[in-house]
């Protein structure tokens, strides 16, 4: 990464990487390339939106057609990455915002600090997709979960300063204050406990920043040398898969 001018970019070394690199004619080689990109997706707005025709390629159930979307994602992943994505650099006691959003398919994050200028501008991207047990939250339960998530992934971020918590779940302040939370919920509110925020609702309308990432998140694999160790070993290993064939028949929401 290269750090200049309180902004942080990713090194001219990595970017070269992607825009080297070739059209994939194998779902292998579209797992790289998503590895490689998705090691910037912090950078990346919407980045989750952008890939998915690529990341869905990976998917078992799908044959492998590079077509017309999947070259246009593959163009612009690269032709982002040539213009040099900037994120701003956290600075502690700055106004600091933390938008989420969420929907079935998953939820979406943006960290955000008050700059030189007083405009607000983003400091991290986060995107999730939820599990099958999160899919059958009602839209109430997937906010909650978005926030909770996200500050989880910006606790090193947040805690010790007051920020603001911006979302269109408009019952989500109303119900924190309630005595008789479901189990869930009670759950994800003792977590809350620990931070020093206020909650601002909006409408979803002006949510659009934050909503593609929670529409379109996708599950990144990482191109790594120990990762993929890990990942043959555990394919070779009968114990584990017959436990993964159970998992993913398993609906229950006490596997997750």
């Amino acid at each position: 990464h290269v750090v200049e001018n309180g902004t942080i970019k990713p090194s001219t070394a990595k970017t070269q990487a992607v825009r080297k690199f070739p059209e994939p004619t194998t779902i292998k080689q579209v797992q790289s390339f998503l590895g490689l990109t998705g090691y910037f997706r912090k950078y990346i707005k919407d980045y989750s939106t952008i890939a998915k025709p690529l990341s869905d390629l990976t998917r078992k159930e799908n044959p492998f057609v590079f077509g017309t979307l999947q070259k246009a994602a593959f163009e612009k992943l690269k032709n982002i990455m040539s213009e040099g994505p900037l994120l701003h650099i956290y600075k502690y006691g700055r106004r600091t915002e933390l938008h989420t959003d969420a929907c079935k398919q998953g939820y979406g994050a943006i960290l955000l600090q008050e700059a030189e200028d007083g405009k607000l501008h983003p400091v991290y991207y986060m995107s999730k997709k939820t599990n099958t047990a999160e899919e059958k939250y009602d839209s109430y339960e997937l906010e909650v979960l978005a926030i909770i998530n996200a500050l989880k992934k910006f606790r090193v971020y947040l805690l010790g300063q007051h920020f603001k918590i911006v979302t269109d779940c408009s019952a989500f302040q109303k119900t924190m204050h309630k005595k008789d939370l479901i189990t869930r919920i009670a759950r994800w509110a003792l977590q809350l406990e620990e931070f020093d925020y206020e909650i601002e609702h909006r409408a979803g309308s002006r949510m659009k920043h934050v909503d593609a990432l929670s529409r379109y998140p996708v599950m990144i694999i990482c191109n790594d040398t120990l990762t993929s160790k890990l990942k043959k070993a555990q394919e070779e290993d009968d114990s584990i898969q017959t436990l993964k064939s159970l998992l993913e028949k398993q609906e229950s929401e006490e596997f997750f």
